[in-house]
């Protein structure tokens, strides 16, 4: 069985760096990780926004899926995310742990989605937009 993920959740990050980070080394943080999903052109498929981050090295980012996506597909950007920020040059860390994980569900209880196969879900998407036509729509504004 595979989850698919529709809520938010916050995931704590601890760099492996004995040294506290002076505040330069905090901004420079966040600037490499809040502008990952524009730079990895993903912002249809989750945002990141930076939550804190501590002059120990431990930071927190709060991820929001906006497409179905599975814990394995959360874990892939977790790690690209952090491992791709880290290679920047004015950061001097170079290893990683997640310590962490608070899921933010709006109703606890049993996943929103479960599939053994990722088809049964495109279809079911597939199935909810037959018949859309997007010309049909008329602006707010």
């Amino acid at each position: 069985m595979t989850v698919i993920v529709q809520n938010p959740l916050d995931v704590i990050i601890a760099l492996d760096y004995d040294d506290e980070l002076s505040g330069e080394d905090m901004f420079n943080l966040a600037d490499a990780l809040d502008g990952y999903e524009i730079e990895k052109e993903i912002e249809d498929r989750l945002v990141v926004d930076i939550v804190e981050i501590s002059s120990a090295g431990v930071f927190a980012v709060h991820i929001i899926p906006k497409q179905m996506l599975t814990y394995k597909d959360l874990n892939y950007f977790i790690h690209d995310m952090v491992s791709t920020s880290l290679k920047r040059e004015d950061l001097p860390f170079n290893s990683f742990n997640v310590k962490k994980v608070l899921f933010r569900t709006t109703e606890p209880g049993k996943p929103s989605e479960t599939t053994n196969d990722m088809t049964e879900i495109k279809e079911k998407v597939a199935k909810m937009w037959k018949g859309f036509n997007k010309d049909s729509l008329r602006s707010y504004v």
